[in-house]
């Protein structure tokens, strides 16, 4: 017997998400709880940080490969770290791997300078979560759960 759940607002049906890796990079407690409890009511396999330094140390254990990363721009005070920073380092070792910049700071040079780098869509805060979901359907269609990251 199969089943499929379907959440209330849901975009996509859970099993879509199954196994995608996630990591939220969002120094707001009460943002980032909000933010892991959806999507992995959403089927994905979330993992957060709340701060630059717990980001990269995830970003840095080999036994952790991330598909999909969802970055604030502004991380608090570890010496000036902002999400594009997380995501410049992170890019060069996982080859693949996509990006969601959100902010409430989101002026044209910052989503410029994201753009550039690389990220795939910049939110402004607040958003709605239809919104995010959305974005993060638009971005993971390539993702192959068997397939293994390319790694630098």
């Amino acid at each position: 017997m199969t089943f499929e759940l379907y959440f209330v607002g849901s975009i996509k049906k859970m099993n879509g998400n199954q196994n995608l890796p996630v990591l939220i990079v969002e120094d707001d407690k009460y943002m980032n709880e909000t933010l892991c409890e959806v999507l992995e009511s959403e089927g994905y396999k979330v993992e957060s940080a709340l701060s630059a330094a717990e980001a990269i140390k995830k970003l840095n254990d080999k036994s952790k490969k991330f598909y999909l990363l969802i970055l604030d721009y502004n991380l608090g005070s570890f010496n000036g770290v902002t999400g594009i920073d997380i995501y410049n380092i992170v890019k060069d070792k996982f080859k693949d791997i996509k990006a969601v910049m959100i902010s409430a700071y989101g002026n044209k040079k910052i989503k410029d300078t994201a753009s550039n780098c690389g990220v795939n869509i910049f939110l402004d805060k607040p958003f709605l979560i239809t919104d995010l979901l959305s974005a993060l359907k638009s971005i993971n269609l390539g993702y192959n759960p068997e397939q293994n990251m390319n790694t630098a």
